[in-house]
């Protein structure tokens, strides 16, 4: 049985467990070290996600050990690039842990004697009340706190409680992108072959397709997530969601989103 919770969130209430823990669409798991894990089952949101870590396991292969560091046993360039590549890319694999996995801000079951009736309304899709600015999400089938939108990529919600790490996410995989395109084209245009590599591994005799992918999705990932970074903080500075900017506000909120 699950127990009350006493936790304080930007709403203003010591809000219970949230019902998304008694859903079938959401599944809560306690992990040791990592705390507790919200993940949605959606099947196409694994996918999504699925790709995702497989494009930052592909990057991160080739960019470290098919570019950098055999540059970096030739002595071609500084270790602290080395360093500041592998940095940006345990930072982008934990903001995408925490952002995919953390309870966005799903609207809590309450008492009446804890709403402010000016300030709450109730979702005529799941009929569970929750404040004005929240949104029902049709992929969790929840309403959450202060929705953005919902990122497929992610598998989860953007919410008052994980856009924090969304939008670290955001910065990371921007530096993360732009930083291998530059150490590309450095590797095309300016650095040496490589000497001390061994030239009949499979993934240095074959470099040269690799890298060409690499470089393209690199440079994808960097115009994306450059472009994210800038609507993230331009509706930050004007204390709006991604949603409400879209024009799709309080007026709307009873309808389900999904983006």
């Amino acid at each position: 049985m699950i127990t009350q919770e006493a936790i304080q969130n930007n709403v203003g209430i010591s809000k219970a467990t949230p019902y998304s823990e008694f859903s079938d669409r959401i599944k809560v798991k306690n992990i040791p070290f990592l705390g507790r894990l919200h993940i949605v089952r959606d099947r196409e949101g694994y996918m999504a996600l699925s790709f995702t870590t497989l494009y930052w396991i592909y990057g991160t292969f080739v960019n470290l050990f098919i570019i950098l560091l055999p540059h970096y046993n030739d002595k071609q360039l500084p270790g602290e690039l080395v360093l500041w590549f592998v940095f940006l890319s345990v930072m982008c694999i934990i903001s995408l842990f925490k952002a995919s996995t953390t309870n966005p801000g799903r609207v809590p079951l309450v008492e009446d004697s804890q709403i402010d009736i000016n300030h709450w309304e109730v979702c005529k899709t799941c009929r569970q009340k929750r404040p004005k600015r929240a949104h029902h999400c049709r992929r969790c089938n929840q309403c959450v706190l202060r929705m953005d939108h919902h990122c497929p990529w992610i598998n989860n919600c953007v919410g008052e409680e994980n856009h924090w790490a969304f939008t670290l996410l955001l910065i990371y995989a921007f530096l993360l992108g732009l930083t291998g395109f530059v150490i590309d084209m450095l590797h095309f245009w300016w650095w040496p072959k490589c000497v001390t590599c061994d030239k009949e591994s499979f993934f240095i005799k074959h470099q040269i397709w690799f890298v060409y992918l690499v470089t393209a999705l690199g440079a994808a990932m960097g115009a994306l997530m450059g472009g994210q970074v800038i609507v993230q903080h331009t509706n930050i500075l004007l204390n709006q969601t991604t949603l409400e900017t879209m024009g799709l506000n309080q007026s709307m909120g009873s309808h389900s989103h999904d983006s």
